[in-house]
């Protein structure tokens, strides 16, 4: 009896690890993680992501929304969960972006038209292990993103950023431009 639970127990791992393994974190897709202290609905979101999917398929997007705001589900999405794009709270954005979370955006949109999005944290620089402080644009405010302005969802203090980590950087900087003009 003890060697059929022992093989049981195997012939489950194996199949969890089967499992994570096909739920690959591939360069193909952009997933934007988005939770917020509003717990806001989903209509609003499954709006955005059904233009997403018409309009914009190079590369495709997808939210990965959690109604219910929690911290150490944050961190976990921050640090293993393979998105591309997070969307949370300015405040949390501002906590994890002291070491180094988010991507620079000043090359790619103008800081002067949202500066709700400057401020000082932390960067990655190459070949170093611990992040430098500078001020840079690291988010995109959500109220002034002309997809979730169309689809009537526009939460305030809410910053959509690109974290270090994104599995490809360049695909998400263009779904955040997507998201912002439309």
């Amino acid at each position: 009896m003890v060697k059929w639970k022992k093989a049981g127990l195997l012939l489950l791992l194996a199949g969890l690890l089967a499992l994570l393994a096909g739920c690959g974190k591939g360069d193909d897709k952009v997933l934007i993680f988005m939770s917020d202290k509003e717990s806001s609905s989903r209509e609003g979101i499954d709006q955005i992501q059904q233009k997403l999917d018409a309009e914009f398929t190079d590369p495709k997007a997808e939210f990965n929304y959690s109604p219910l705001f929690d911290l150490q589900k944050v961190m976990v999405e921050y640090a293993a969960g393979g998105n591309s794009i997070v969307i949370l709270p300015k405040d949390t954005v501002q906590t994890y972006g002291r070491d180094g979370a988010h991507l620079a955006l000043d090359e790619y949109f103008d800081k002067e038209k949202y500066p709700e999005g400057v401020f000082e944290s932390g960067v990655l620089k190459d070949g170093e292990d611990d992040p430098v402080t500078e001020e840079h644009l690291f988010g995109i405010p959500v109220d002034q993103m002309k997809m979730f302005q169309d689809a009537g969802y526009v939460p305030k203090d809410m910053l959509a950023c690109v974290v270090v980590n994104a599995p490809n950087a360049d695909a998400a900087i263009k779904v955040l431009q997507k998201l912002t003009e439309g």
